[in-house]
C-alpha cells in the first residue's frame, strides 16, 4: 500500500512539474504578497494622517 501511495505521489509531482501550474501558483503568491504589502502601507498612511 505504501508503494502505491508513493507511486501516486510521484506521478502527481511529475505531472505538476511538467506544466505551468506551479509557475502560476508562484506568480499568484507573489501578487498576493505585493497586494498585502500595499494594503499595509495604505493603512499605515491613514493612521499617520489621523494622528496628525
Amino acid at each position: 500500500m505504501k508503494t502505491f501511495i508513493a507511486l501516486i505521489a510521484t506521478s502527481a509531482l511529475l505531472l505538476l512539474s511538467g506544466c505551468n501550474t506551479w509557475s502560476g501558483v508562484k506568480q499568484d503568491a507573489k501578487e498576493v504578497g505585493t497586494t498585502a504589502g500595499k494594503g499595509i502601507e495604505k493603512a499605515g498612511e491613514k493612521i499617520r494622517d489621523i494622528s496628525k
